[in-house]
Parts: structure tokens; C-alpha cells; sequence
């Protein structure tokens, strides 16, 4: 676990990452991938951080089934399903068959799926905003999305930028899907200053230098505010450039 900013969490696995991010009385994960067992966990750190708040949103960047292999377990903890309008059909219909040979949470209960659809762009309100927008003209995925939150410039997303372990060489030519990505970014105009990938080694701080030294003096000023305990994680954020 890596805390990027207050109530924003980078939950990291082994090969596939979510977002948590603390609103006033409720939580919103970003991310449901591989399956119920990495679900649980990511749940259970969740009410580990902020414990006695639900969580109310589960956003899903794209329908492929590493990244929403454990949404099913959202559903059965009452999470409402955040995903791009053309995702929804798809999930009902497979979520509503049976499941019978390793049966899990959801077939157990029986309960029914909630939804926020969305085309274009979707906001989640709180004193985290988040927005969720759909990427545009990728090879990857027709109905797929990147959350950006305004208030910290953080760009999540998933397979269409993973970056390389520090020191490494950046892939050339770059990566199709990267540039799109790029692109997107442009036409939308978002300001970025941290990508925390769902899949990769590390958080990209991209900040220019005076926007990292403004970053560090702050971290600083909260440390001696807070003490050491309640500043936990702020250090590792920092992952490199």
C-alpha cells in the first residue's frame, strides 16, 4: 500500500493494482481485477484504512478479464458499478448464469447488480472528486476508461501506459496505445502530475522539479504535524521519475 495524497491509497499486487480513495462517508476502489480472492483482499485493506465506511463505487476501467475478474464480489458487497454504458449488457448477462462448479459470494447471495453507466464523462462528487472519462480511439478496448483526479492531477489506468522499472530503457517505437493515451490526455486537457498504473512496478511522478520541491516541503510540514504514525506511506509515494 502506498498513500499518494490524504484518503488516496495505491493497493498494489502482484501484477495488478487498485485505487482507494476516502471520501466524507463512503469509499470508491478503483479497479476489480483477476478474481474474488484479490477482491477480498483489497476489500479487506480498504476497511482496514477506513474502517465503518462503505464502499459505494467500484469503477471498471474496461470488460477484459483480468481487470474485471473480481467485480462479482463488489456486487455481493453492495458496491455500485461504475463502467462505460457499452459494458453493462455484457456483465448482466454473464453474471447472470450460473455458477455452480466453484460457486462464489455473489451466487451464494443471490444479489442483483447495480449500476452508474456512463458515455463520455462521469463524475463521482465528494471532497475527493473523481472523474472517470472514456478513452477515445485505442486499439486495446472499445469501452475503455481512465480516472483522473483533479484535485491531486492523478491519472489512473490500465494498459494503455505500464511503466518500466527504474533505470530501465523506455520501449522504442513507443507503444500505440501509449500515444493514444497521450492523445486523450490532450483533447481533454488534463493536467498530470502522478499516473499511478494498474499494472507496473511504481507510481510516475511527472511534476516538473519546482512542483516536486513544493510536493516535498508540504509532505514535510503534514510529517511534523501528524507525527510519524499518522503520516505512514506518504515516503513511499514518491516512486521516481
Amino acid at each position: 500500500m502506498t498513500r499518494l495524497d490524504d484518503g488516496v491509497f495505491y493497493l498494489t499486487g502482484g501484477t495488478h493494482h487498485s485505487l482507494l480513495v476516502e471520501q466524507d462517508d463512503h469509499l470508491v476502489v478503483v479497479e476489480a481485477p483477476q478474481n474474488e480472492a484479490r477482491s477480498l483482499a483489497v476489500i479487506a485493506k480498504a476497511k482496514e484504512l477506513a474502517p465503518g465506511k462503505p464502499i459505494k463505487y467500484l469503477v471498471n476501467t474496461h470488460a477484459h478479464f483480468d481487470h474485471s475478474g473480481g467485480l462479482r464480489t463488489y456486487v455481493n458487497e453492495g458496491a455500485i458499478i461504475v463502467t462505460d454504458a457499452a459494458n453493462r449488457a455484457f456483465y448482466e448477462q454473464a453474471w447472470a448464469a450460473p455458477r455452480t462448479i466453484n460457486p462464489d459470494a455473489l451466487a451464494r447471495s443471490g444479489k442483483t447488480a447495480r449500476f452508474e453507466t456512463f458515455s463520455g464523462k462521469h463524475v463521482l462528487a465528494g471532497r475527493i472528486p473523481v472523474e472517470v472519462h472514456a478513452i477515445t480511439g485505442s486499439g486495446h478496448n472499445d469501452a475503455f476508461s481512465l480516472v483522473y483526479l483533479p484535485t491531486q492531477k492523478i491519472l489512473v489506468e490500465a494498459d494503455a501506459y505500464t511503466p518500466v522499472a527504474l533505470g530501465a530503457p523506455v520501449p522504442t517505437p513507443p507503444n500505440p496505445y501509449t500515444v493514444n493515451l497521450a492523445d486523450n490526455l490532450k483533447r481533454l486537457g488534463l493536467e498530470v502530475w502522478q499516473i499511478a498504473a494498474l499494472h507496473g512496478p511504481r507510481v510516475v511522478d511527472v511534476r516538473r522539479p519546482a512542483h516536486r520541491r513544493r510536493a516535498r516541503d508540504a509532505g514535510a510540514a503534514d510529517y511534523g504535524r501528524r507525527g510519524e504514525n499518522g503520516i505512514a506511506g506518504r515516503g513511499e509515494g514518491r516512486h521516481g521519475d
